[in-house]
């Protein structure tokens, strides 16, 4: 996947989930004497969405914790509010709801992601740059420093990680690494003229930034804050990182 080094680098920074980001969708479902489908969306790892089941309308909100979520729906129908779990298994969606007045007896929603038409792929990867604002404070080449060290006098080593990210004017974005060693004697280097570069797209909206595949159609969001020469992602606690501009 194209953007996954990118994907890696924003979650990992801020703490945030990768298999949280797949929920977002649409799902369906077919079983004997009952018709399911549910529209979810992600933000960190808080999941929201509406879920229907022969028609009736409930109301979710949840958590996700790696590919398992659980937290209540409610039955705007009948006006109660039910526990729920689930499981996310590929692009299959096994989703559990408790009901009390039935000796806590769950039943059990089975549900397919539902996939974009193949065919309309290419118009879609093409649209993708124009939608959305680009905020002109975050194009350029960004740098954010992880330094681990250990131990002390001739048994002292640190270890750093670069992570860069560009952002280009076109709605184009960029990600690689580079990484150092060092001891009481020696010092090593990976810089970035040997990393692999990953690409995607990227858009503003407000204080949010969007990071998406052109090709799987998959969409990230953080939010962000930049300055001239400074650039922070956060995930609306206390997981901050600040990036530097080197260009």
């Amino acid at each position: 996947m194209k953007l996954f080094a990118i994907l890696i680098t924003i979650y990992m920074f801020l703490g945030f989930d990768v298999l949280a980001q797949k929920y977002n969708g649409r799902f369906s479902g077919d079983q004997p004497g009952l018709t399911s489908s549910a529209e979810l969306t992600v933000q960190n790892r808080q999941l929201k969405g509406k879920v229907y089941m022969n028609g009736k309308l409930a109301n979710l909100s949840g958590t996700i914790t790696d590919s398992a979520s659980a937290g209540t729906i409610f039955d705007v129908e009948v006006s109660k509010t039910y526990s729920y779990r689930s499981v996310l298994r590929g692009n299959e969606l096994h989703f559990f709801i408790t009901f009390p007045e039935l000796n806590y007896q769950e039943l059990e929603l089975v549900m397919q992601r539902e996939n974009k038409n193949p065919a309309t792929k290419p118009a879609t990867t093409r649209a993708t740059k124009s939608v959305g604002n680009k905020d002109a404070r975050l194009v350029g080449v960004w740098r954010y420093t992880e330094v681990l060290s250990s131990g002390s006098g001739d048994n002292y080593a640190s270890f750093s990680t670069d992570y860069f990210m560009e952002f280009k004017a076109d709605g184009t974005v960029l990600s690689w690494t580079g990484k150092s060693a060092g001891g009481s004697g020696t010092v090593s280097i990976d810089g970035n003229g040997s990393a692999k570069v990953e690409k995607g797209e990227w858009y503003t909206e407000g204080k949010t930034l969007y990071l998406a595949d052109p090709v799987t159609n998959q969409k990230v969001s953080t939010l962000f804050y930049a300055e001239q020469n400074r650039m922070m992602l956060h995930n609306g606690g206390s997981e901050k990182k600040i990036f530097q501009r080197i260009q």
